[in-house]
């Protein structure tokens, strides 16, 4: 499996947790249904995250999968791992919030004579959890970087422009 298969993977499983997929589903490379049903439902919902943020700055998750080419301490990978699981945590409770979000405009948007106030309220807390998975992300992936020397951040500059590259050809033929 190529790497860059495996951090997609990795990633769309750790995402799919967060939404409440069990474990053992999240992780099946199998069910590409579900992988890809999660993936749109971030990518749809990030506020354009992966194309304005993750190229340049591909976070914990990616450090990890890349540790020996950017020559990661055992301090550093302890680091971005502690960062991984904190996304991790954070990214599901945002995938909540905007679950629960849209249910409750939902709910009140198919009453017969819905509040004004209450759909304001509703479409509000939407664009509050959806502006949250936009954002949560970030200073894991900048914490992440930020644990790099120079001559690693060299290396990781190079590899995440290959790793941009690669999956842009896979996405566009």
């Amino acid at each position: 499996m190529t790497k860059t298969v495996r951090i997609v993977t990795t990633a769309m499983a750790l995402a799919a947790m967060a939404m409440g997929i069990p474990p053992v589903e999240a992780a099946m490379p199998g069910d590409t249904n579900a992988m890809a049903k999660m993936h749109m439902y971030f990518a749809h919902h990030s506020l354009g995250f992966p194309e304005h943020f993750y190229q340049f700055h591909p976070g914990p998750h990616w450090d990890l999968m890349n540790s020996s080419a950017l020559r990661l301490t055992p301090a550093q990978i302890k680091q971005e791992k502690m960062l991984a699981m904190g996304m991790m945590q954070d990214t599901e409770r945002g995938i909540m919030a905007l679950k629960k979000a849209a249910r409750q405009y939902s709910e009140d948007a198919k009453l017969p004579n819905p509040s004004i106030r209450a759909l304001t309220r509703d479409v509000q807390a939407v664009g509050h959890a959806q502006a949250y998975l936009g954002y949560e992300m970030i200073p894991y992936h900048i914490k992440g970087y930020r644990l790099l020397d120079p001559a690693q951040r060299v290396i990781y500059h190079r590899l995440a422009r290959e790793n941009w590259i690669h999956k842009m050809k896979m996405m566009h033929g």
